[in-house]
């Protein structure tokens, strides 16, 4: 059954296409912000930068630990030490035999003295090695934070405005549809749907506007002349004379 239309429903056909292809631009946009795809990447660099502040935190913790523990043994050796050669020098030990092993035990305590004093300053070397990378790690944090706490700002702004236009042209969009015919709205949602968003369009200067086809001049006088719902023969979407 032939779908009747009469010029001024047409046109608010052609309104209601214009407010669906504003929608769809701004929807799109809002979806492709430049500023929110940098957001991510900063985000995500933020996450890298906290994982490598993290790791570099607990190997200065590691080495602290290990440097905290070796100069405790040195302390106890140190004690030893001092207990031993208190024995040593105190006239206390006479034997030739238990001075030389007094002596020898000594020198042991001493050797392993030494090999700790090694591994207290290996621990030092790379927790300061750490705690400058995590210093350095966590100044780049910071300042990528401030830049993303920014752009965020920015980013919410924009979409805020976006937001607005879209309740602007939904809202728009709806008193249009209402003045439509169940019949006519529904040709056009269904075309739309088929036809990448574009169920309406404008014949301007015997051009289809929706697929940019010219159309023969007879054919153009032609829908001029019946008026009423026309449809272009190569994209189908329905005509609107302009």
């Amino acid at each position: 059954m032939p779908i009747h239309a009469d010029d001024d429903s047409l046109s608010r056909l052609l309104e209601l296409q214009l407010e669906d292809s504003e929608i769809t631009r701004l929807e799109d946009r809002r979806a492709s912000l430049p500023e929110a795809a940098r957001l991510a990447e900063m985000n995500e660099q933020l996450e890298e930068l906290g994982a490598d502040i993290a790791t570099a935190t607990k190997n200065q913790d590691g080495f602290a630990s290990d440097q905290s523990k070796a100069e405790g043994e040195m302390e106890i050796l140190d004690q030893k030490i001092a207990k031993e050669e208190a024995r040593m020098y105190g006239g206390g030990v006479s034997n030739p035999k238990e001075l030389s092993a007094l002596q020898a035990e000594i020198e042991m305590l001493k050797r392993k003295r030494g090999v700790l004093e090694d591994q207290v300053l290996e621990a030092m070397v790379h927790k300061d090695d750490y705690a400058a990378t995590a210093e350095r790690l966590t100044a780049e944090r910071d300042g990528l934070q401030t830049e993303a706490n920014s752009l965020s700002a920015t980013v919410n702004e924009i979409s805020s405005d976006i937001d607005a236009e879209l309740l602007k042209h939904r809202t728009k969009r709806s008193e249009v549809a209402a003045t439509l015919t169940d019949e006519l709205r529904d040709l056009y949602e269904k075309l739309r749907e088929q036809k990448h968003g574009v169920g309406a369009a404008a014949l301007e200067g015997g051009t289809c506007q929706g697929c940019h086809t010219q159309l023969p001049a007879r054919e153009v006088e032609r829908l001029k002349a019946e008026r009423g719902l026309q449809r272009c023969d190569n994209c189908r979407r329905i005509l609107v004379i302009v």
